[in-house]
């Protein structure tokens, strides 16, 4: 059920590792912030154990199956990529390192260094949606897919475009602070947006087409037809896909609207 043949996972395992021991001596350093990190560490845990289950887990294990292939990406991109933002992981393995290592890290991301602009270029909004909408398009061609399912080196590949995809693409809709200048409310809802409309047709291309683009003389979960796996696949891509965008978008609507709203009836009174 576990792959520990494959690549990734013991970089997982061993980041997830310095994950807890950085939190751990966090939260051991002030009871005044424990509240708040707790639940950073909650969300960085759950990041973990979806990137785990998607990647080295039953998921991948039978990532062959066109629609389990399409649940992986999901979750990789709309689930690990989110919580593990979320959870300040970046900062909590940086505070597992011993000092020496963690002061060099800290000299190189200090504002007006190299390395410094590179993530504030790579992490600005308008990058991570064509990213994001080159990679979902890409990979979903024919030719590309199924070179991926014949090469392992091309497979891996795939995966870690994906999970980098799906990291500059939640990175401003998030509002992170470090790395390119955060954008309002209304500007993430526009953002979101524009992202819907490409991955629904991609979603319905795939459901509607009426010929076999993916994996001719592949064994498929529960033995079910080519064309079935196909059709199961892109809609899951369409509907669970477009529901988390739907969900951040009326969150972050609520959000932007109740100061205004509390705003006018202070005006009104």
């Amino acid at each position: 059920m576990w792959r520990v043949s494959n690549l990734f996972f013991y970089p997982i395992i061993f980041s997830f590792c310095l994950y807890l021991v950085g939190a751990i001596k966090l939260i051991s350093i002030s009871s005044l912030i424990r509240k708040s990190l707790i639940k950073r560490i909650s969300l960085g845990i759950i990041g973990y154990l979806f990137l785990f289950l998607a990647i080295v887990g039953p998921i991948g294990n039978n990532e062959n199956t066109f629609w389990i292939h399409m649940v992986q990406h999901l979750i990789i991109i709309m689930i690990c990529a989110p919580c593990l933002l979320s959870g300040f992981v970046i900062p909590f393995i940086l505070s597992s390192l011993p000092e020496t290592i963690k002061l060099g890290f800290v000299d190189i991301l200090k504002p007006k260094n190299t390395f410094r602009y590179i993530i504030n270029f790579l992490t600005i909004p308008q990058l991570g949606l064509t990213f994001y909408i080159i990679c979902i398009w890409t990979w979903h061609i024919p030719i590309f897919f199924n070179l991926a399912l014949k090469s392992n080196v091309i497979h891996n590949f795939e995966h870690m475009t994906m999970f980098l995809a799906g990291i500059l693409f939640w990175w401003p809709i998030l509002g992170i602070t470090f790395g390119s200048k955060k954008i309002s409310i209304p500007l993430r809802i526009v953002y979101l947006l524009l992202a819907v409309t490409p991955t629904a047709v991609v979603a319905a291309f795939i459901t509607l087409s009426d010929s076999l683009l993916y994996g001719e003389d592949i064994r498929r979960l529960f033995n079910i037809s080519a064309m079935d796996d196909q059709q199961v696949g892109g809609l899951i891509m369409w509907i669970p896909g477009n529901f988390v965008f739907l969900t951040t978008l009326s969150v972050l609507f609520f959000k932007w609207s109740n100061p205004q709203t509390k705003k006018n009836r202070k005006y009104n009174l």
